[in-house]
């Protein structure tokens, strides 16, 4: 069993307990139907106001958090993974962001190709990085795993935020290699 997959699969077990939105007559609600965030209000890049957006198969999923789970750890001889985890509230919409880089490298700036770090050549080479999303919001469905495994990343890192856009394809596990690209942005503050 591979290492992606054996990541992937811990964090599909440990979310297996959430539950998706739930309306007012206790059913599911589907993403079509979830609320539309408003506009950010003009402090809240200072004040550590974190967003996510994706869009997958044509719908549309988009939370904000106060947090940023972030860790560093060396993946080969002067290269390190700088990962960032952003969740929602109840944990039905996650963002998984992995850049490699030379150890020495401050500012993540730049593009980088998209792959899946589950491959040892892949999970060494500086430029390179991934990006896991997870949505559960149809409790009927369960939770959807969206790992990338190809695409490119494009990282502006400006005044203590970085403002990533993104656009992959499946890993050919958990979705075609073939399949639409998944979309997105994720804007949120981190220094180092």
């Amino acid at each position: 069993m591979s290492f992606r997959y054996q990541w992937v699969l811990g964090v599909a077990m440990a979310f297996s307990g959430c539950v998706g939105a739930v309306g007012k007559d206790g059913t599911g609600v589907s993403a079509a139907n979830a609320p539309t965030l408003p506009p950010a209000p003009s402090g809240e890049a200072t004040m550590g106001g974190n967003r996510v957006r994706f869009e997958v198969d044509g719908q549309e999923y988009a939370f904000r958090t106060p947090e940023v789970r972030h860790s560093r750890a060396r993946v080969a001889e002067h290269v390190v993974a700088q990962s960032f985890e952003l969740a929602n509230a109840d944990n039905s919409l996650y963002a998984r962001l992995v850049l490699n880089v030379t150890d020495d490298r401050i500012n993540l700036s730049g593009e980088y190709a998209a792959v899946a770090l589950d491959d040892q050549a892949q999970r060494e080479r500086p430029g390179v990085g991934e990006v896991v999303l997870a949505e559960e919001t149809d409790a009927t469905r369960g939770r959807r795993m969206l790992p990338s495994g190809s695409g490119v990343i494009v990282v502006e890192h400006v005044h203590g935020r970085l403002k990533v856009r993104f656009s992959t394809g499946g890993d050919g596990l958990f979705r075609k290699a073939d399949a639409s690209p998944v979309t997105g942005t994720l804007d949120f503050h981190w220094r180092p």
